[in-house]
């Protein structure tokens, strides 16, 4: 608090605490409070969040980190058509309107078809209109102020199969592309001592949506990859076709899961690590242990018809990760 002051009194400045603030975006939503935003708009019902979540991760419109969600570029370029061509149908009122209107149909205070053909008359003109005029790279693509250093013509940021990639508008003519995060005199990072087994051009590190991962430099007319890093060789032979091995792979969400070194050629995979052990069960040549809070870690024939299931003891554990 100041003390009693008149005017035109002197003060002494004792210290000055120089401090900036920098305005921070909202957090992002995790499962609760996006249900929480729902409620409060209207939107949906407590029997509809669960299956609302769920195709948000399903189609892959968002991914989860640390339980917050993250939007992926499928999940941007869904946005930004509809919010551009069909604001009116994604806005927050025409949701909990319509449920309102639903409701009042249910309770016999309204009638359904008038109310489904006032909605549906427009919306099915508005998409006829959109498919006829909307041109798919005016949604994928994205203008930037910075010329193709190959030909010269406008470079935009696209969508492709493994995310988000910077392009020329010229291609086919024009091949050059380069990694969004990359600048346009990044140098790729070569693989020493390496040709592309297909084409024999080199292999460098490019960037894709999951990560990185080795490629061939001659993309997009070759279209060799594989991971970085080299999936880890469990030892255990794979029981469909006896004649690759399991290796442990990450799902494109980061699940851990194990498949055969014989892929595409062998597609047989399990979720919980393989054991070198025959089921006594059934005779298969391959069990899996697999952890859970209520029952501990268990070995579990990956059979779907065999019931077999061991508990492993705590050295048994050791030995089999080993």
């Amino acid at each position: 608090m100041l003390p009693p002051l008149n005017e035109g009194d002197k003060v002494t400045l004792l210290q000055i605490k120089p401090e900036q603030h920098f305005t921070e975006p909202p957090p992002r939503y995790s499962e609760a409070t996006l249900v929480k935003a729902l409620e409060e708009f209207g939107i949906g019902r407590p029997s509809t969040y669960a299956s609302i979540i769920s195709t948000l991760q399903n189609r892959e419109y968002v991914e989860m980190d640390k339980k917050r969600f993250i939007p992926t570029d499928v999940g941007r370029v869904v946005n930004k058509f509809l919010t551009e061509h069909f604001t009116q149908y994604v806005d927050y009122d025409f949701t909990a309107n319509m449920e309102d209107q639903l409701d009042a149909i249910s309770r016999g205070e309204l009638e359904w078809v008038p109310m489904m053909k006032k909605f549906w008359q427009p919306f099915k003109e508005l998409v006829v209109d959109k498919e006829a005029n909307v041109d798919r790279r005016d949604v994928t693509h994205e203008a930037m102020d910075e010329a193709c250093p190959k030909c010269g013509k406008p470079l935009s940021i696209r969508l492709g199969r493994r995310g988000r990639f910077i392009g020329c508008t010229a291609y086919p003519e024009c091949d050059y592309t380069r990694n969004v995060n990359e600048s346009a005199d990044a140098t790729p990072e070569v693989i020493e001592g390496r040709k592309c087994p297909e084409c024999s051009s080199d292999l460098i590190v490019r960037h894709g949506k999951y990560g990185k991962f080795i490629g061939c430099s001659g993309y997009p007319n070759c279209k060799y990859i594989e991971p970085l890093e080299k999936p880890e060789d469990t030892g255990v032979v794979c029981p469909e076709c006896k004649q690759g091995s399991m290796l442990k792979r990450k799902s494109r969400r980061g699940k851990i899961f194990f498949s055969c070194s014989r892929y595409p050629d062998c597609s047989y995979a399990v979720w919980n690590e393989p054991v070198n052990q025959k089921c006594p069960d059934c005779g298969w040549p391959m069990l899996t242990l697999k952890t859970t809070k209520r029952s501990g870690t268990q070995k579990v024939c990956p059979q779907a018809d065999c019931k077999f299931v061991e508990d492993v003891e705590e050295d048994d554990e050791t030995e089999a990760s080993t």
